[in-house]
């Protein structure tokens, strides 16, 4: 009896130790801080944030401050980094409340105003009610192929000098260089596996012991 309580343990544990040195299934994400603008304003008037969602998948994440919102229709939506983005590659746009946006035009090459030229530059977002023709969140989704947020090195947003829906007399552009990508630290997951590796190799042992 005693024997078969040893060896379930020790299968218990070596089953354990594996799930918990098996690698995360998380994600790694960049966020630009969008503190440069041709507007002369100065700080910040939002984050855009990408984060891996899935594989060759990445999800955009736009967030502006009080006082600022993105402007939709006739709005750019730039990017420097990577090399596979296509029209038919973005996915699940909502801005605010409005879901089913899709934008209308994709340029490969785009100068955009005091910051230089970029690779991508997404345009002219339809979809939503006539009403609304800028957010103060957007969301949607690129797939390419071998996509990551890592590759991402810049980013220029078409913004408006208010927040809600209606947008304002006065727009601009802002940009921002990436911060520090975050990854989710598995170290603490790790200790624990080997622990439980060496507590397997103990019981086991004991169980080697008893039976010879």
């Amino acid at each position: 009896m005693r024997i078969a309580s040893l060896k379930i343990a020790a299968s218990i544990m070596f089953v354990a130790a594996a799930l918990a040195m098996a690698p995360l299934a998380s994600a790694n994400s960049v966020t630009f801080n969008l503190s440069s603008n041709n507007l002369g304003i100065s700080g910040s008037v939002g984050t855009v944030t990408i984060s891996d969602t899935g594989l060759n998948q990445v999800t955009v994440s736009i967030t502006m401050d009080a006082g600022y919102s993105v402007k939709l229709s006739g709005g750019d939506f730039a990017f420097n980094g990577p090399s596979s983005l296509t029209l038919a590659g973005v996915s699940g746009f909502t801005a605010d409340a409005n879901s089913g946006l899709d934008f209308q035009h994709l340029k490969t090459t785009q100068n955009i105003s005091m910051f230089g030229n970029f690779a991508f530059d997404f345009t002219d977002v339809k979809g939503q009610p006539k009403s609304v023709v800028s957010a103060d969140t957007v969301t949607f989704v690129l797939t390419g192929s071998g996509l990551s947020a890592s590759e991402f090195t810049g980013v220029a947003i078409h913004f408006c000098t208010a927040s809600g829906s209606s947008c304002s007399p006065n727009t601009g552009f802002a940009t921002g260089t990436p911060g520090v990508a975050t990854v989710p630290e598995p170290g603490s997951l790790g200790l624990l596996g080997t622990g439980l590796i060496g507590l397997g190799g103990l019981v086991r042992r004991r169980f080697l012991s008893k039976t010879s």
